[in-house]
């Protein structure tokens, strides 16, 4: 899991790596806690790389929209691949989540 805060602007983006399971989802939930606690009003998920997200990395996903949500924050996801957006599709999480364009 690959955190960038790119100095020129005010949001972090989350990368993703390729297999998104339960061994990524407890270092994704920490990221999510420290970048809340860092101030920042917006988090960006990258999700281009992703090839597989198992039922513990959407768990991990919608617990994530929910404490961002709850700290009174916004999450949006990115950079969306063909496999993510249909996965998304499939179980609903479109009609919860915000994309951006790449």
């Amino acid at each position: 899991m690959k955190t960038i805060v790119d100095k020129n602007t005010i949001t972090p983006v989350v990368k993703f790596p390729k297999v998104f399971d339960s061994a990524t989802a407890s270092q994704f939930h920490r990221e999510i806690e420290r970048i809340i606690e860092g101030g920042f009003s917006t988090i960006l998920i990258d999700l281009k790389e992703v090839a597989c997200i198992s039922s513990s990395g959407l768990l991990a996903l919608v617990l994530a929209f929910k404490t961002v949500r709850d700290a009174g924050r916004k999450l949006f996801i990115c950079s969306m691949n063909e496999q993510a957006r249909i996965l998304f599709e499939l179980t609903g999480l479109d009609q919860v989540f915000e994309t951006v364009s790449n």
